[in-house]
């Protein structure tokens, strides 16, 4: 019997095996960072990843009336967003006495539309490891909720919010994710790793600044080879993924984990993102030493060259992402950027530099989005399925939505052909 029953809806729109290969690849941390919390409030929980573990909405329910479960965690991003109002419509109409939250960065931007949809009982916004415990503990034990701090939901027929919840300062304080509760033979890669919060960076098409408030929150280097050594002895992992926005972000972090995990003397390998402007030659040369082997995220075209000749330079494998679909995009800027993917590709060796294209999408939260029409752009449509990243839902000032899908599906042919294609 569990009291909570944590939900990670599937992606709406998976179009091939390589696009649900990626979303299964790693474990929700978040679902496992929010079961951690509860439990250590006394409650009992499991975690439902509905993708890896092939569950239809049957499954879902079934689970939930075996369980007796009283209270329901949906977790929210783009792309399971329709998928997870779907599940909570069906289990309030077979259970409607169960309370759902619903948490994720998507809901925390447009809390009032998912309170609209008739199913969900409040909104948690943001970091809610301080929050939800709060929520689970007012819906079982029968108590008020209006105190609790960072929530939206209905009262008196009304939208109502209470004032924000601070970030939590110190993440060290907060337990690791409940491996336990993930069926690790489900994904990928099921050593990932959240060494940070947030990014100090402010891209246009990204919400993680505005989420974190522009500070990168580290754990420290111990906190996090603690977590690594004890996933590489219980579940003999060998390959990690940093998950963090920017790994780099700070210099010193970064090389600290490094050298723990060298004077630990774990044999390991491991892949980041990272930032052109980040990269330099000793910093490269301590991630090596500690077992990275892949390297992604880059940025503009004058650090992106040295970048990548420095990373490729230690043998580490190179993935650089380009966005089709900018502002100021033109058919000419466009085929700069093709013709940057197609220069790293040709000079590496054996495909050691790769490259990724996808469609500017503007997300609730990304200065992107709140700044479009100041932009000249416009969205084509207000369905949150369609913000896939590789079907266009914008026009631009100078590229329409049959010309941005024409530009995107280019890239990737000449990507693929290894030549320029008009």
């Amino acid at each position: 019997m569990k009291q909570v029953i944590l939900i990670y809806p599937q992606p709406v729109v998976l179009k091939n095996y390589f696009a649900e290969k990626i979303s299964y690849s790693t474990p929700p941390l978040g679902l496992g960072y929010l079961a951690s919390a509860i439990r250590n409030k006394g409650f009992s929980v499991s975690i439902i990843d509905v993708g890896p573990e092939r569950l239809s909405i049957k499954d879902i329910l079934n689970e939930i009336e075996t369980q007796q479960a009283k209270v329901i965690g949906i977790s929210s991003f783009i792309s399971n967003y329709g998928n997870g109002i779907k599940i909570a419509k069906q289990i309030k109409e077979q259970f409607p006495d169960i309370k759902i939250i619903m948490g994720g960065p998507h809901a925390s931007f447009i809390p009032e539309e998912v309170l609209n949809s008739g199913y969900i009982d409040v909104v948690s916004m943001f970091e809610g490891e301080e929050t939800v415990p709060l929520l689970v503990d007012a819906f079982i034990n029968k108590k008020p909720i209006d105190d609790i701090l960072g929530i939206s939901y209905t009262k008196d027929g009304k939208f109502t919010s209470t004032p924000p919840r601070p970030l939590i300062e110190d993440i060290n304080t907060i337990d690791s994710p409940a491996w336990d509760l993930f069926k690790m033979d489900r994904y990928n890669f099921p050593g990932s790793i959240l060494t940070g919060r947030g990014c100090p960076y402010k891209c246009i098409f990204c919400a993680a600044s505005v989420i974190s408030g522009a500070r990168y929150r580290m754990r420290s280097a111990k906190n996090v080879v603690d977590e690594i050594e004890f996933l590489n002895k219980k579940y003999n992992i060998t390959y990690f993924v940093f998950i963090d926005d920017t790994f780099t972000a700070e210099e010193k972090h970064c090389v600290e984990i490094c050298r723990e995990i060298r004077n630990r003397n774990l044999k390991i390998k491991w892949a980041a993102e990272t930032r052109a402007n980040t990269v330099n030659d000793f910093v490269v040369s301590e991630m090596v030493k500690a077992g990275c082997i892949h390297a992604g995220k880059n940025i503009t075209v004058q650090t992106i060259d040295k970048a990548v000749k420095t990373l490729l330079a230690h043998g580490v494998l190179v993935t650089c992402s380009f966005i089709i679909g900018n502002p100021e995009d033109t058919k000419e800027t466009i085929d700069k950027t093709i013709k940057l993917a197609l220069k790293h590709k040709k000079s590496s060796i054996n495909d050691s530099a790769s490259s990724t294209f996808s469609l500017l999408t503007p997300l609730p939260g990304t200065p992107v989005y709140m700044n479009k029409e100041k932009l000249g752009i416009q969205l084509t449509t207000g369905n949150w399925d369609n913000f896939t990243f590789y079907d266009p839902i914008i026009e631009t000032k100078y590229l329409n939505k049959r010309e941005l899908q024409n530009h995107y599906a280019r890239a990737w042919m000449s990507y693929n052909s290894g030549v320029t294609v008009e």
